[in-house]
């Protein structure tokens, strides 16, 4: 199952293409989201919204391995379970921003994509 996010390609993301990445991602999948809004397509908007996480976790995923980190696959668990105790929790707090679920997903969302920023790329991978 969790074969779907280790990374198959083998270029090195540095942390200048993962920023740029990851801004990418997020504002493709902002204007498209808004335009699913706008136009009522609520199953495109959760399709769009799974294609971004999906996106995000592998391009961490890529990070994670270039990084030199060889447990990719506890990174994945973490987050998954991580995602679902926030969904769960925002269904038990009825959405309410103030509530543990919405700072949980942020909270580790955030952390993630600022600590892989910094995290060092090995040397080694740096030359493929």
């Amino acid at each position: 199952m969790l074969s779907v996010f280790i990374p198959s390609s083998r270029k090195c993301i540095s942390r200048r293409r993962y920023l740029l990445l990851f801004f990418l991602a997020h504002v493709l999948s902002f204007i498209f989201i808004a335009v699913s809004v706008k136009l009522h397509f609520t199953l495109l908007v959760i399709i769009f919204t799974v294609m971004l996480h999906y996106l995000v976790i592998n391009m961490n995923c890529q990070r994670l391995r270039d990084s030199g980190f060889t447990y990719i696959k506890y990174y994945v668990w973490g987050t998954l379970a991580v995602y679902l105790v926030a969904i769960v929790l925002m269904f038990a707090e009825k959405f309410a921003c103030d509530g543990f679920g919405t700072p949980l997903f942020l909270i580790w969302y955030f952390t993630t994509f600022s600590l892989l920023l910094l995290a060092p790329t090995e040397t080694n991978l740096s030359n493929k």
